[in-house]
């Protein structure tokens, strides 16, 4: 099982990765959807959002981090290490083309890397590895 920054184990084993735009209109609110999912057994959320300015993302993330802590479980936020940083998320996803050449906090990056010791390539089976 891996750790997050704060040393506790965690089960990426029910993994939401979620924005804003994916419900309706006529829904319940995005915080209580997501909580609601909690509930039922997510045990990470990923906040990805594309649409919204950085103070919206920022006040989005402020709400799930509050829903999150509560539960116990992290919230990583999807390629924004400024939001991640403002609002001290658990992690951030940074995917491999994201950001080039360019540091990322070690302490907060978080990455499919961080779980493959090596990545995949096209086309490879895994099941020769389970005999």
């Amino acid at each position: 099982m891996a750790m997050d920054k704060r040393g506790r184990s965690v089960d990426y084993s029910l993994y939401l990765v979620t924005d804003s735009n994916l419900l309706a209109p006529s829904a319940m609110s995005f915080e209580d959807h997501v909580e609601q999912l909690i509930r039922g057994g997510v045990t990470v959320v990923q906040l990805r959002e594309k649409t919204l300015s950085t103070a919206e993302f920022v006040q989005r993330a402020k709400h799930l981090l509050e829903i999150t802590r509560r539960h116990g479980i992290p919230l990583i936020i999807n390629d924004r290490v400024d939001v991640a940083l403002a609002i001290d998320a658990d992690g951030v996803h940074v995917g491999q083309d994201d950001m080039g050449q360019s540091p990322v906090v070690p302490r907060l990056t978080h990455s499919r890397r961080s779980h493959c010791p090596s990545p995949r390539r096209k086309g490879q089976d895994n099941r020769s590895k389970r005999k």
